[in-house]
């Protein structure tokens, strides 16, 4: 079949518009899906290092057990954490760990459901972005899923705590990907919209320049 240049043209610009924008569109779009990881990280270690001067961890040295929940020191700091939670709806837990060499145990835990950690409970194969969170606020790195759910979690070291105390943030796995999901849904209409400028644009230019060519044949023909 017989390819008019016209048709050449319009093929050939389309897709190397289309490879621009589309590199250019992918670019965009991880930059984007970065930088929103980086920010909840960022937020998420920010908040918990804004709780941490909050908490005073000589308050918490004397819960280590389940029968220690009637305290006065787990009952009033429960409710502090609990009511932090409240103002932020995009929390799904808080929480405050003790390490005591390599056994990482829950303190105390913002959960109101029959899972909550008591005092003492074991907190069991901790990653490592959690572990530097009893020296210096830090953030997971990925989403991290363990027996309460999945999470992306940022930490911080309580105040007195010489090391041994943290407060934990989670925030749910899918209030990451419903922003997450938002992105897509915009990266997916910008590559639509550029698929359709793309061939636009391609008609165009392949008319301006085969136009003034079939006027010049056009001519000849006439002289001829």
């Amino acid at each position: 079949m017989r390819v008019t240049i016209r048709r050449k043209l319009l093929y050939s610009h389309f897709v190397a518009v289309l490879l621009v924008s589309g590199s250019v569109g992918t670019y965009f779009y991880r930059t984007a899906v970065t930088s929103l990881f980086e920010g909840l990280r960022t937020r998420l270690s920010y908040i918990a290092g804004l709780l941490s001067r909050t908490l005073d961890a000589r308050d918490l040295d004397g819960l280590s057990g389940s029968g220690d929940t009637a305290l006065p020191a787990y009952v009033e700091n429960l409710a502090l954490l609990r009511e932090f939670q409240a103002a932020n709806p995009d929390i799904a837990f808080l929480y405050v760990m003790r390490r005591d060499g390599e056994r990482v145990e829950f303190v105390l835990d913002s959960d109101r459901s029959p899972e909550q950690a008591l005092p003492g409970q074991e907190y069991p194969n901790p990653p490592a972005h959690l572990l530097r969170g009893f020296s210096e606020q830090a953030a997971d790195p990925e989403i991290v899923e363990d027996r309460w759910g999945v999470f992306l979690s940022g930490y911080a070291p309580l105040k007195h705590g010489e090391g041994r105390y943290l407060v934990g943030i989670d925030m749910r796995a899918d209030e990451v990907q419903r922003k997450l999901r938002s992105i897509r849904v915009a990266g997916g209409v910008s590559l639509a919209a550029s698929v359709v400028l793309a061939y636009l644009f391609s008609l165009w230019m392949a008319a301006r320049i085969t136009r003034p060519i079939g006027a010049l044949v056009a001519r000849a023909g006439e002289i001829a």
